[in-house]
Order: C-alpha cells, then sequence, then structure tokens
C-alpha cells in the first residue's frame, strides 16, 4: 500500500509518521523509507537507528556554509564512534578529530587500503595523550597535534625525536570565554582543565620553534559543547586571530586555526532549518578570521550525528505508585546516560500512534538506580505495556556513551540507507562480556 508522509515531520529527512493511505492519519514512524516497529521486530530492542540521509546532508551544509575560506571538516569522533558511521563520514571527504588512541584505531580501520591518507586529515586532541598514543599517531603521519600543555609539548618532542618523525602541532588556547552550556561540557574558561591561557602559549610557541622535530603550524580553540549561541564563538575567535597575527610578527608559520566543535542542536520539538542555523554559525566563526588566509579546521559531532539516530525501546510495565505514574522500558541508562548525567531532555515519541489520550509519567529503566531514568513527569500520549517509544536525538553521546552496568549488553545498531537497513554493531551478549575474564 502507498506510504505518505505526513503532515508535520519529526526529523527531516530521517525520521516522520507515515500513513497507510493518503486518507489515512499518519501513524507509524519511521526512519526514511523503513518502518522502525520493523526493524523492532526483527533486531530486537533496545536499539539505535541512524539516518543516512540526515548524516549527508549535514555534512553538505557545513561544506557550504565554509566553501568561501580553505578548511576540513574533521568529524569529531568522541560523538559517535561505531566504525561504519566513520565510514559513511569518510566517504564524504571528511577527516577527524580523535582524542584518544582507541579512535585513532578505528578512524585508521575507516580503509585499511590507505590508511595513511585518512590519517593525513586527522588532528589529535585531548589533555593526556600517552607515549604510546603519540608514537602510534607519529607513525600514522597524522594532520596535526593539539597540545594542552607543556608537559605534553616536550613528550611529543621527545618522543619524535627518538621516532625521527616530524609533528605538526598547534597548542590549544584557551580563551576564558563562557560558552553558556552545561558546566560538564563546558571547557573554555579558566577553571576548566583544557587548553592553555593565551599568554603561556607564547611562551610555549617558542619552546616548540626549537625543537629538531617540530613544526608550528596552527592555533586551536574549542570552548564547550552543545552551544546554541554563536556570539560565544566570535568572542572566542576574536581572540584567536589576535594570537595569530602576534605569533605571525614574531616570524612563527601559523597555517592552521583549528576552531573546535560544539555547535549545538535542539533537543525540545522539532529541529530548526539547519541551513539558516550553519549560516549563523559560519558567520560568527569566519568574521574574526578576515585577512588571515589560513586554512581553517572544524570539529563538528553532535551537530552531523545527533538528529540522526533514534533509540528504540519496548513498554514492558504500566506501574502507579499512589498517584505517580510510570511507563517501564526495555533500554536503560546503560544504553543512553545522557538523562541520568546531565539531566539531559530527550523528545520521546510512540513507534504507532494509536490514542489521542495523553498522562503524566515518568519513563524509567529496568537497573537499579533512582537515577535510571529518560524523562521525568513529561506529558506524553498514552501507551500500553509492549508498545514501542523512540527516543530522539541519540546519534551524539548515545551508545558512545553505553556500558554493561547490571551485566546488560550494549545495544544492537542500525544504519538506515532510504529503503535499505543493516546492522553495524550486532547486540552484546554476556558471553561477550565475560570473555576477556578469568575464573
Amino acid at each position: 500500500m502507498k506510504r505518505v508522509r505526513a503532515s508535520q515531520t519529526l526529523r527531516p529527512p530521517a525520521f516522520a509518521y507515515r500513513g497507510a493511505t493518503s486518507g489515512a492519519r499518519a501513524t507509524e514512524l519511521c526512519c526514511e523509507a523503513v518502518s522502525l516497529e520493523r526493524l523492532a521486530r526483527r533486531h530486537g530492542t533496545p536499539l539505535y537507528v541512524y539516518s543516512t540521509a540526515m548524516i549527508r546532508a549535514r555534512l553538505n551544509a557545513f561544506a557550504h556554509a565554509f566553501q568561501r575560506i580553505p578548511h576540513t571538516l574533521c568529524y569529531s569522533v568522541k560523538a559517535n564512534s561505531t566504525v561504519a558511521i566513520l565510514r559513511l563520514v569518510a566517504g564524504e571527504g571528511v577527516g577527524f578529530d580523535v582524542v584518544s588512541g582507541g579512535e585513532l584505531q578505528r578512524v585508521l580501520r575507516v580503509n585499511r587500503k590507505a590508511a595513511g591518507r585518512v590519517a593525513s586529515k586527522v588532528v589529535f586532541s585531548g589533555v593526556g595523550k600517552t607515549e604510546a598514543e603519540m608514537e602510534l599517531a607519529l607513525r600514522s603521519g597524522i594532520l596535526l597535534f593539539n597540545i594542552e600543555s607543556a608537559s605534553e609539548l616536550n613528550l611529543l618532542s621527545a618522543t619524535a625525536t627518538r621516532l625521527k618523525k616530524r609533528a605538526a602541532v598547534a597548542m590549544r588556547v584557551n580563551p576564558d570565554v563562557s560558552a553558556k552550556t552545561h558546566p560538564y561540557i563546558s571547557t573554555g574558561l579558566h577553571q576548566h582543565k583544557f587548553g592553555v591561557p593565551i599568554p603561556e602559549a607564547r611562551t610555549l610557541y617558542a619552546l616548540a620553534a626549537k625543537q629538531p622535530y617540530l613544526n608550528v603550524a596552527g592555533v586551536s580553540v574549542h570552548i564547550g559543547s552543545q552551544i546554541s549561541d554563536v556570539g560565544s564563538f566570535q568572542a572566542a575567535l576574536e581572540r584567536v586571530a589576535d594570537l595569530v597575527r602576534a605569533l605571525r610578527a614574531q616570524g612563527h608559520d601559523i597555517r592552521y586555526i583549528d576552531a573546535g566543535g560544539g555547535l549545538g542542536i535542539s533537543y525540545e520539538g522539532a529541529q530548526g532549518k539547519f541551513d539558516k542555523q550553519i549560516a549563523a554559525y559560519a558567520g560568527a566563526v569566519l568574521a574574526p578570521l578576515r585577512g588571515l588566509k589560513l586554512h581553517l579546521l572544524l570539529e563538528p559531532g553532535r551537530s552531523i550525528v545527533g538528529p540522526a539516530g533514534v533509540l528504540l525501546t519496548r513498554v514492558l510495565y504500566r506501574k502507579t505508585n499512589n498517584r505517580k505514574r510510570f511507563l517501564i522500558v526495555d533500554a536503560a541508562m546503560n544504553d543512553l546516560l545522557r538523562p541520568s548525567l546531565y539531566s539531559a531532555y530527550h523528545e520521546i515519541v510512540p513507534v504507532r500512534r494509536k490514542s489521542r489520550e495523553t498522562e503524566i509519567t515518568d519513563v524509567v529503566g529496568p537497573i537499579c538506580e533512582t537515577g535510571d531514568f529518560f524523562a521525568r513527569d513529561r506529558k506524553l500520549p498514552r501507551v500500553s505495556e509492549g508498545d514501542l517509544l523512540a527516543i530522539l536525538d541519540v546519534g551524539a553521546y548515545g551508545s558512545v556513551l553505553g556500558s554493561n552496568y547490571n551485566t546488560r549488553g550494549r545495544s544492537a545498531e542500525v544504519l538506515v540507507d532510504g529503503a535499505k537497513a543493516r546492522v553495524i554493531r550486532r547486540r552484546e551478549s554476556v558471553s561477550d562480556q565475560i570473555r576477556l575474564e578469568k575464573f
């Protein structure tokens, strides 16, 4: 039977309700052309489902917004590190931002036959790089190291000298600019562990320039995540631009500015027009850089994959304690930690719309923690035991933050492309969890 798009879409071009006929009320939630209910029946729940179309559309929007300046998108692997997602991103000509040796190894698996070409678009960030991680990155031939301390600079110099491998470096500066976001994901103030103050950075550049296997190449900044005020980006880049001019005046060949990532998404209600949002972001980033003639590096993560994913979960039980209502579902905080960790809001919708009746309820998981919840006192359409719910906007910091708490297996993951769907991570079994244990 012919399916039609609902008049109200949830997350175009990825997720929409569809009806059985042109005259029917749209009742079934789909990812692109694939029924989410069918995916749940086939692969079980909890289940992560991602949209190829959404990821490509957002990558294209970034490329268009920054087309007037030489730039490289370096997708932030920590947002979602599933190798199939990385391969999809790489297929669009995008590089990567990594924060660990493990993430770098995932990136190198994207194309083993051309690992060197993949590595040439990799930026290595993070405050605690080990010598082994530095050695892996040097042997792989990555584009740039973002340095966060004098001690790290000294270790990288020693490692590069031992291997006789040259390393391009940028200092990650802390501009003391508020990201106006959750304190756990704000990184640009002096009280945070990230980066170095701009006056100290000048000293580190002078030290780096004297090292035989270090090439001073850029300046890096990242002030936080889930940022909606683009003025914060502009304020940070104005300070970075001033530093670039000062460093060039001192003879340093600054070719790159790494503007980091952090552009936020809307977790409540329909997503706004991304083209408009990315245009405002590009304007804020590019305005301070006029006339500098450099190559811009960008590290988007959440804004690329966040709205491209949903978590499907089945209602196990309805429960009432006095007047308090609960929906107990089969997903838990080990599958999606953000609500417990940040009190983060995620919209929750029924996969099949059956009733116009609503209720105020908590949506909670089966883990033995009061903090195991997805929503509290949320107004939702009334659903029954056995019904499916979709938790929206979980493509970033969803599965990647998963754990085995309560000896629960990590969820399976499915990638949809049009009418096709394939498993990109199988469901984890108890045997998978204990195979490294000795008893």
